[in-house]
């Protein structure tokens, strides 16, 4: 790509020389039908200019030569800028005769002194002309990264996709249909127990308005309760150098006090509270992502769908303005360590599992490519081990021979087995059948075991020699057979891909048993595992590393980094006095309370004006984005820790009568 961008570059220089070549014959031309002046003329006087800007120059050259004349100036072939240009650099040579190449013979004429300038200026500028190709060569290699990330909004609606195969009438009729299913899983046994209780304590009031606002990410339902997010928002953490912007999601001081009940529920390990919270906090998105959970191990998954759609419809209305138009061009990121960030990574997921289940696969493509995207370069749930499925069954190969193509991605990921074999069908798809072999050579070389794993299971007899009882070694070749081969055999059995596939594997006399694949080096075995955690195949999980396997002890945060970078302390509030709490765990929960307290000022008015009505309070903290519930709890929870710092002999230092 670097010399594509030299060569053009080159080019751009020989066209600049024959043009300034051209305007000097025409300037000598013209020269040449102006009539001689009598006396001698000085060589920087045919570098004169009409322009104000040059007289200074031309009174000073005159006054070093005071015989000299005035002559008549040149037509304006040229533009003044060339002119003062050449008259510079001609001032220079005269004053610093060294500096002129001692292999030629000193210029006699224009062209000569342009010529020995020009090279004389390349030979100053070699390096800074290389360095400055090298980063255009590197901006075009991320240009073609973030073409190939971008986002299409309109794909990420599972709506669209259905009404394109199947007619508007199709999904209206499939709506219309949301609100009878609903009543019917109220009925029943105790398998369809979440979708009942919650349907059975009502959706309070409805807001069309509010509910069919548009959405990036999923379009609002009528039968959803009309509830704010409850404190969730994103920011703008800041806009890197390569151009993209890193954002964040922020949870409220009201929302984390919800997220302090859940993880309350979540140790009491009683469904029937994370239902309540749920219906008191219908937006929250921990509980979302767990009830969902709940439902699908009851087999509801209309239900588990459904919550994982109000969950993604909560993140899209929580996002920055500028969000949008990043993630369509490929440039938004999110923090993979900050807690808040990977519940909408859980949640896509799970989402993208969804959508196969109802075979948009147009849809879950587009909703891989975005998990993609937020970091390409990390990849914290390995999509790269099943977005060529995705794209193969949406038709979309060319999109994913241009994923397969990109220098960039190539370096960071090193290119997995999967993606190496499914390019081959889709450089066949697009009627590329040179590309389609000699991808797939190379993939056969490289694994042949897989290629052995797909003639078994295709059934194709007799199995090519080359690759005949080729079988894994070891547990990661084991992995990486099954994580693709059981996922992507259908694509494979047509005539076309396995009579190619066929093709390719008879071209070897003899093929290694091939080591591990040298992209392991290069991939995060945190990051498999959780791909293989996220998959929910039991099977799959006796071949993780069991150091690795026993950290995974949530299903609402499988294997969180290391790195973890939360934005405050979780510790519920509702706990019981009971419960521990160090000196620094302390002191940081009064650091956020007092930041809170800080934030709204209320408490300082409140000193100041002693007559506050409650109406005054009330609009105080509505005009500070809080409410008197969150103002009160806070206040308890100061007053709660001081008397825990008490006990334990800590001193408590107010550093003002508004602090205290």
């Amino acid at each position: 790509m670097s010399t594509r961008a030299l060569r053009r570059a080159q080019k751009e220089l020989e066209e600049r020389q024959q043009l300034e070549q051209l305007q000097h014959e025409e300037a000598e031309s013209d020269e040449e039908t102006t009539p001689a002046p009598k006396t001698h003329a000085s060589l920087f006087a045919l570098l004169g200019d009409n322009g104000d800007a040059d007289e200074e120059e031309h009174v000073d050259s005159e006054a070093d030569n005071p015989d000299t004349t005035e002559v008549a100036r040149p037509p304006p072939t040229a533009s003044k800028k060339s002119k003062r240009k050449k008259k510079k650099k001609g001032k220079a040579k005269i004053a610093k005769p060294d500096n002129a190449p001692t292999s030629t013979p000193p210029p006699s004429g224009l062209d000569d002194i342009d010529r020995a300038l020009l090279a004389l200026d390349l030979t100053r500028n070699k390096s800074a002309t290389e360095s400055a190709h090298l980063t255009s060569a590197i901006s075009e290699e991320l240009q073609h990264v973030y073409s190939v990330l971008s986002i299409d909004p309109q794909h990420l609606q599972a709506a669209n996709e259905m009404r394109k195969l199947f007619g508007r009438s199709a999904v209206q009729n499939d709506n219309n249909d949301d609100e009878p299913r609903a009543r019917a899983r109220g009925h029943g046994h105790q398998v369809a127990g979440v979708a009942a209780a919650i349907a059975q304590r009502g959706v309070g009031p409805r807001n069309l308005s509010t509910i069919q606002r548009r959405n990036i990410f999923i379009p609002g339902k009528e039968e959803w309760p009309q509830a704010p997010s409850g404190g969730l928002g994103m920011e703008l953490v800041g806009r890197r150098e390569n151009g993209t912007a890193e954002y964040r999601f922020v949870h409220s001081s009201a929302y984390q006090s919800i997220q302090k009940q859940f993880m309350t529920c979540v140790a009491s390990m009683d469904p029937e509270r994370m239902i309540q919270l749920l219906h008191y906090n219908p937006y929250h998105i921990s509980t979302l992502l767990q009830v969902s959970e709940i439902a699908k191990q009851q087999r509801d998954n209309a239900s588990a769908g459904d919550f994982l759609e109000r969950a993604l419809f909560s993140f899209g209305r929580a996002v920055h303005s500028t969000f949008k138009d990043s993630l369509s061009q490929g440039k938004a990121r999110l923090d993979f360590r900050r807690p808040e960030n990977r519940e909408f990574w859980l949640a896509a997921w799970r989402y993208v599992a969804q959508l196969g289940v109802r075979a948009t696969w147009r849809t879950a493509f587009e909703w891989a490519k975005l998990l993609l995207s937020l970091a390409p370069e990390e990849d914290p749930y390995c999509m790269r081990l099943g977005i060529d499925q995705l794209a193969l069954r949406g038709r979309e190969p060319q999109a994913l021979i241009e994923l397969v193509e990109s220098d960039h991605l190539q370096r960071t990921w090193k290119i997995p087995p999967n993606l190496a074999f499914s390019v081959a069908i889709a450089y066949d798809r697009v009627k590329n059948p040179e590309k389609a072999r000699s991808s797939l050579r190379l993939a056969i070389k490289e694994y042949p075991w897989i290629a052995a794993r797909l003639c078994k299971d295709l059934e194709i007899n007799p199995t090519p020699k080359a690759i005949w009882g080729k079988e894994p070694n070891g547990d990661h070749q084991e992995l990486l057979c099954e994580l693709y081969v059981p996922r992507a055999k259908d694509l494979w059995n047509t005539t076309e891909a396995t009579s190619l596939l066929v093709e390719v594997a008879s071209s070897f006399d003899q093929l290694e048993a091939g080591e591990d694949p040298y992209w392991l080096a290069n991939i995060d075995e945190v990051d498999l595992a959780r791909h293989v955690i996220l998959s929910d195949d039991r099977a799959l999980l006796s071949l993780v590393d069991p150091r690795i396997k026993n950290q995974y002890t949530s299903t609402s945060d499988p294997l969180p980094p290391q790195n973890n970078k939360p934005s405050y302390i979780l510790s519920a509030s509702t706990a019981s006095r009971s419960s521990p709490l160090s000196e620094a765990q302390i002191r940081d929960e009064l650091v956020i309370l007092r930041e809170y307290f800080n934030n709204i000022d209320v408490t300082r008015q409140f000193i100041a004006n002693q007559d506050m009505t409650e109406h005054q309070l009330l609009q105080l903290l509505r005009e500070a984005g809080t409410t008197y519930e969150e103002f009160r709890r806070n206040t308890e929870r100061v007053q709660e820790l001081r008397e825990r710092m008490q006990e334990s002999g800590l001193e408590v230092v107010a550093e003002s009568d508004s602090d205290e």
